[in-house]
Order: structure tokens, then sequence, then C-alpha cells
């Protein structure tokens, strides 16, 4: 971990201060000036009161009030010195009582913005201990103050994922060690109640008034701002009533595995859904019922194709499976899984007796480079038509060759 760095006048150091070291010699120039003066005055007054009194009376007298006068003038200019140090410290002492009440009035003003935020903050040491949890940190995580501060226990806690944390902490590290800045870096942490929630963080590196080095991490819980963002995603790419891919990008995506399977080579077959007689269930069970036919329908095909291709709805009741990979043979397979197991579900059976769902399906293959996705899919839609006109409720196949075309057509 970083070691602590300490400033020179850190509490320690002071007796090698510079100011220390010159009030020192000040004070030695002001003695030493003082006992010059008063060796000259001796010398100097005692020859002048000899010159000036021959009488011993009369010099004693001189003697006395000359050592009288010696007195008084060292006490003013004593009372002087003294009382210009003294007002000087006083000053000092009272712009330092100034200054430690602004800084307390600071801190508690620090201290009352920071655990009254609305938003996360903690500060870590130089070992990445918690030595500030606010109010809104113990909301978020479930975690009290008490509970954390002191300690780094708490990281194992918000990450239990060994790996994640290592990541997490290395993240830390470089913030305390190399002064980098951290601004919008997302974690999942898991909260003491067990939620998992998703933070967003700025964190930075600081230097306190001894030197030591910390930092400090404002962070905001943006959960519910990722799962509309995930929703939002989601919804662009998926039709909204069967959960399938839409058909913009059920282009986008089945065009790439197409022109990939061109590439190398490899076998691709389409799958064209057709609900026969959809207009009749509508018409007789009204359009909610059609709604819920379509989900049932989709949820089928879905679980029938699995990982193994691509689903979409490309509108009204068209429902289209793109099978990479898949030869013509085992397109059918699943094809014929699907046409199966929807007239297995009874989708209509909750509504009249004996009513019977089923679908109709095309399937068509390409291999190499014979066509584009659009080509693919107007010979799946001819084999679905040519299974309607074959009395519904079947697979066709259309194994013979089409020219490349525009748009996914329908």
């Amino acid at each position: 971990m970083g070691d602590t760095k300490t400033r020179p006048d850190a509490p320690g150091v002071q007796g090698r201060h510079p100011l220390l070291k010159l009030a020192a010699n000040r004070a030695l120039l002001v003695a030493l000036v003082y006992l010059l003066l008063g060796m000259l005055w001796i010398l100097w007054s005692d020859r002048l009161v000899e010159a000036l009194f021959r009488d011993p009376a009369h010099l004693s007298h001189a003697q006395t009030w000359k050592g009288w006068l010696y007195v008084g003038i060292t006490a003013i200019l004593l009372y002087a010195v003294l009382y210009r140090l003294l007002r000087s410290e006083a000053a000092q002492l009272l712009r330092q009582r100034q200054q430690r009440d602004d800084l307390d009035l600071l801190n508690q003003f620090r201290e009352s913005i920071i655990d009254n935020a609305n938003i996360w903050i903690n500060v870590l040491d130089a070992d990445a201990r918690i030595t500030v949890w606010n109010k809104a940190a113990e909301q978020i995580s479930g975690y009290r103050r008490e509970e954390v501060v002191g300690g780094d226990a708490v990281w194992a806690w918000l990450y239990p994922d060994e790996a994640y944390r290592g990541d997490i902490g290395r993240r830390v590290r470089t913030i305390l060690d190399d002064g980098a800045e951290i601004e919008g870096f997302e974690t999942r942490i898991r909260c003491k109640d067990g939620q998992v929630k998703t933070m967003a963080w700025n964190q930075r590196r600081f230097f306190s008034e001894r030197g030591e080095i910390g930092s400090i991490a404002i962070g905001q819980d943006v959960t519910e701002r990722k799962r509309l963002q995930d929703e939002l995603e989601r919804m662009a790419v998926h039709d909204a009533l069967t959960g399938l891919l839409n058909r913009r990008e059920f282009e986008v995506r089945a065009s790439q595995r197409l022109a990939a399977c061109a590439r190398e080579g490899r076998p691709c077959c389409l799958l064209w859904v057709d609900i026969d007689d959809f207009k009749s269930v509508n018409d007789r069970f009204g359009h909610q019922v059609g709604d819920d036919v379509l989900r049932g329908v989709a949820r089928v095909m879905h679980e029938a194709v699995g990982g193994r291709g691509i689903t979409a709805r490309c509108g009204g009741d068209e429902l289209v499976v793109a099978l990479p990979d898949l030869a013509l043979d085992a397109a059918c397979t699943v094809a014929e899984a699907i046409r199966q197991q929807v007239e297995a579900a009874a989708l209509l059976a909750a509504h009249a007796d004996g009513a019977v769902l089923t679908v109709s399906i095309g399937v068509a293959d390409r291999t190499g480079d014979a066509g584009g996705l659009a080509a693919l899919a107007s010979a799946a839609d001819q084999a679905m038509y040519r299974a309607k006109a074959a009395g519904r409720n079947r697979v066709c196949r259309v194994a013979d060759a089409v020219d490349p075309g525009g748009r996914l057509g329908g």
C-alpha cells in the first residue's frame, strides 16, 4: 500500500523549522546588543562621573543617580520591547483562535453539507479504509457508518465477486498512487438487503493538511436510469407485442449472418411463418384474442428455435426465422417442429370448443453467394404461399435459385 507523505512543517519536525531558528538568532542578537550597551554605559558613565565630581560625597551621589538612570532607561526599553513582543504574541494568538473558530465552522459546515447531501460521498485514506461515509451512502448501501468507518471490509460486502472486486481495487489504487481521476465510472454493488444496484462514480485524490493522501468518491444511484435505458434499447430492436426482434433489427442481423455464410461457403435458411386464417380469428374472437394468439405463436417459435436462429415479426401475422449454418433438411425439421407445437398448443381452445390454430411455413435456403436476404425472404414467402395453396397447416420448401433482391419482402 502507498506510504504516507508528511510535509516539512508537520508535527514532529517543528524543532528544525527555519522560522524557529530565525527567532532564536534574533533573541541572541538582542541579548548581545544589550550586553554591549551595558558594558559601554558602565565604562563611559563611570569615567564621566569621576571627571565631573571630585568630591567623594558628590561622586557617591552621582554614582547612585547614574545607577537609577540606567535602571530607568533599561526599564523603559525593556517595557517597549516586551510590550511589542507581547502585543505581537497576543495578536497572533487572537488570529490563531479566530482561524481555529473559522476552521471549526468550516468543518461543521463541510460535514453538514457532506452528511446531508443526496448523493453518496465517501472518503478513503491511503490504505483504502473508509474515513467518511455520509447518510446517502448509508441509505443506498444499507450499511451504517459505524459498520464501515475505520476499515475496508465493506468492499467485500459491496463487491462479493473477488475478481470484480480486484478490478475495482486496482482502479482505486491508480487514484491513490498515481493521482488518476475517474468520471462516470459505473459499478454494480450488492446492498445489505441483497439488491444489486448500479452506481456511477466520480473519484479523485487529495492531500490533507498534514500531507496525508486520500481519495474522495461521489456516487450516484443510476439503477433506474440504467433500467429505463436498457428498456428503451430493447424496445428499439424488439416488437412490442411479441417480444421478437422487429423487422429493421432482423434485417441488420440476418443480413450480417447471411453475408458471413456466403463468404465462408456455409448454408443459411429462412422460414416464413404465417398464421392460417388469422383474419377470421380477429373477426370471431376480437383483436385482444388475436394479440394473445400472436404472442403464443411467437413464444412457441422462440422455444422451438432456441439459440440456433434469429426470430422476428415482420408485420401483421407474418413471422420469420433466419437459420444460419443449417442446411435445408435441418431447417425443414425446425419448421415442422414449430408447426406441430403451434397446433399442439391449442391457443384457441379456451375460446371455442374444437377451434384449432395452425400455421403455414415456407422454407428456403441459400449457399455460397447465391443471393442476399431479400432474395432468400422472397423464396421463403413463395414457399409459404405454396403451403397455403396446398391446404394450410404444412411446411413447404423452395430449393430453386432466385435472383438477389432489394429489401426484405413479404
